[in-house]
């Protein structure tokens, strides 16, 4: 299936320009004496920058009319302190500016971060995850060597520009004149890049992070894509979008050749009118060799400061994005309605267990998802979900769980007492110990109840940290305990069976745990289903031929459904995947009859 980028919905929104302009706005303003502080030292600074080609301009005259070494050493003194001046100047104006710079900006990181924390998951999931990863890196990093390196260079460049163009004018406005016809290549040039490079530079924005997005897909569901046979499809989704990124970095740097082009044009017809027009006015008697002299270089001094403001429109282009895209994140921050849409009320909770009635969601964005999904687990028992990577399985896992309110259809569970505990393949430990870890689910939790909690999930590590503390009440006492990823993996099941759900979903909880601590996890996970009705979404089919029931997923629905026994005796997405998962499948495999897999579903008798 093609994965073209072109075709490919949008991934979070992108704030427009307006906006950008708007949150840019709003830090300035809360820095006003400083950013004034600013603009008089760039302007002095700029100032100061003209007095050498004004003294060198004198120079040429006093040497003309043999007016000295007296006088031609004192512009020469002039043109030596107007340019130290100016340098320290600048050099104060950087200073001044970068720590602004520097707050501004960490009060951009502070507002990003906290909105992203603040996300709902069905907003991170409308998208691909890969998307807010590249804008937390990739467009955070872009903005701040923007505000750090290039805002200096390039206000700098603005201020010495317009300090020259008004001395230049006032030397003669003739000359003047004559240097605008650079004006034409400067502008022509500049506006067919930006018209060009805004496009570009956000493409790669985006091509970046969708390929980011493939490489996470393929390297974490490996297992699942070499069970379903779908390895080669997502190598190829990968080797796509890299081209596609790769193509379009390419583009962002001809789209810069170009504009180097139109420059280096400016800068040479400008220079050859001025001098052209200086012969004319200097043998016309209108000025002299030393005003000539002057433009030249005051014209000349502007190739330095006309590169650095045009040639960082592309840090500026990628900075412009990157903020863009970061104001968009900080816009969507406002959490929707948490309200679970369609859960039950106390008459139509289902008579036990968990139960799905054609229940439809679709992310409003990217359009993946599930549809008409229908699923009884009965109380106690547990039903595994399995498929290929999009399929629909997590997606049912998180409608499940109140994550995403469903577009149509209803989830019922029996107990409304509490929630369903979601437990995902994220590890997190907690700052803190043990105990602090474990009581995050029940503030209130005994000593003996948490020792109980550890020793269920077989985590015995844990119970002379917890009985070290005097009457576990002082939790500041507990020896520090190494913690793997396994060890963290089974402090989560053991808070889970301390807030002891009546329906526990299990999104993939051994994918990042090492094999030399998969098989204490998966006994931890037997534990926690013990007794209770649990959703178990797997990767390792070895965990789902566990369950008193297994769907297969694929494109949103239901392929398949039965137990371990009968989906292998049929031919389907299961046994093929069974087969290509278990080395040894071959010979369990050919102990059941082969038979036609019904379509849609196959059922357990």
């Amino acid at each position: 299936m093609s994965d073209a980028l072109d075709t490919a919905p949008p991934l979070l929104p992108i704030a427009s320009g307006a906006r950008v302009r708007t949150a840019i706005g709003a830090l300035l303003r809360q820095h006003p004496g400083r950013v004034a502080g600013v603009a008089v030292l760039f302007l002095a600074a700029s100032a100061l920058g003209i007095v050498m080609p004004a003294c060198l301009g004198r120079i040429v005259d006093a040497v003309s009319s043999d007016a000295g070494s007296l006088t031609i050493a004192g512009w020469v003194i002039g043109a030596g302190a107007g340019a130290i001046g100016s340098a320290v100047v600048m050099l104060w104006a950087v200073r001044v500016l970068t720590a602004l710079v520097q707050d501004m900006l960490a009060r951009l990181r502070e507002d990003v971060f906290t909105s992203a924390m603040r996300l709902p998951v069905s907003t991170v999931d409308d998208g691909e995850s890969a998307d807010l990863l590249s804008r937390l890196t990739g467009d955070v990093d872009a903005v701040a060597e923007a505000g750090g390196n290039v805002a200096p260079t390039l206000l700098s460049a603005a201020f010495a520009i317009a300090v020259s163009v008004v001395a230049l004018t006032a030397l003669d406005p003739w000359l003047a004149l004559a240097g605008i016809a650079s004006a034409p290549f400067y502008v022509l040039g500049t506006r067919a890049f930006l018209r060009r490079s805004r496009v570009v530079f956000r493409e790669v924005r985006i091509r970046e992070a969708a390929r980011s997005q493939a490489v996470l897909e393929a390297v974490e569901g490996i297992d699942t894509l070499t069970a379903f046979n779908e390895q080669d499809h997502a190598l190829a989704r990968v080797s796509e979008r890299a081209e596609a990124s790769i193509r379009m970095q390419i583009e962002g740097v001809r789209v810069t050749n170009r504009l180097f082009r139109w420059i280096n044009a400016g800068e040479l017809v400008g220079l050859a009118a001025i001098l052209g027009t200086g012969f004319l006015l200097q043998s016309a008697g209108a000025i002299t060799v030393g005003m000539v002299t002057t433009a030249a270089l005051l014209f000349h001094r502007l190739f330095g400061p006309v590169g650095q403001l045009i040639f960082g429109l592309d840090d500026i282009q990628r900075a412009a994005i990157g903020l863009a895209r970061l104001v968009g994140v900080i816009d969507l921050a406002p959490a929707p309605s948490s309200a679970r849409e369609g859960e039950s009320d106390a008459a139509s909770t289902a008579s036990g267990g968990l139960e799905v009635r054609q229940v439809t969601f679709h992310y409003p964005t990217t359009g993946r998802g599930i549809s008409d999904v229908n699923l009884h687990v009965p109380a106690g028992t547990t039903a595994a979900l399995v498929g290929a990577s999009g399929s629909g399985k997590s997606t049912l896992a998180r409608v499940i769980a109140g994550h995403h309110p469903p577009t149509s259809g209803s989830v019922h569970l029996a107990s409304t007492a509490n929630a369903p505990y979601y437990l995902s393949q994220e590890l997190h430990h907690f700052r803190g110990t043990i105990a602090d870890n474990l009581r995050l689910v029940a503030p209130d939790a005994s000593l003996d109840q948490m020792v109980a909690a550890v020793r269920a999930v077989g985590a015995d590590w844990a119970v002379d940290a917890l009985t070290a503390q005097s009457g576990g009440s002082n939790s500041s006492h507990e020896p520090a305990v190494p913690l793997d990823e396994g060890r963290i993996q089974q402090l989560a099941i053991a808070r889970a069976f301390l807030a002891d759900p009546a329906v526990v979903i299990l999104d993939e909880a051994t994918a990042d745990v090492g094999l030399h601590h998969r098989d204490a996890v998966e006994k931890a996970i037997t534990a926690l289903r013990h007794g209770r009705t649990a959703l178990l979404i797997a990767h390792r089919l070895q965990q789902a031929a566990t369950a008193e029931q297994i769907v297969v997923f694929a494109d949103g629905r239901p392929t398949q459904r039965g137990t371990h026994e009968t989906l292998l005796a049929v031919d389907g997405l299961y046994r093929d995947a069974w087969t290509a998962q278990t080395p040894s499948a071959q010979n369990t495999t050919t102990r059941y009859p082969r038979q036609p897999s019904p379509s849609p579903e196959t059922e357990t008798p």
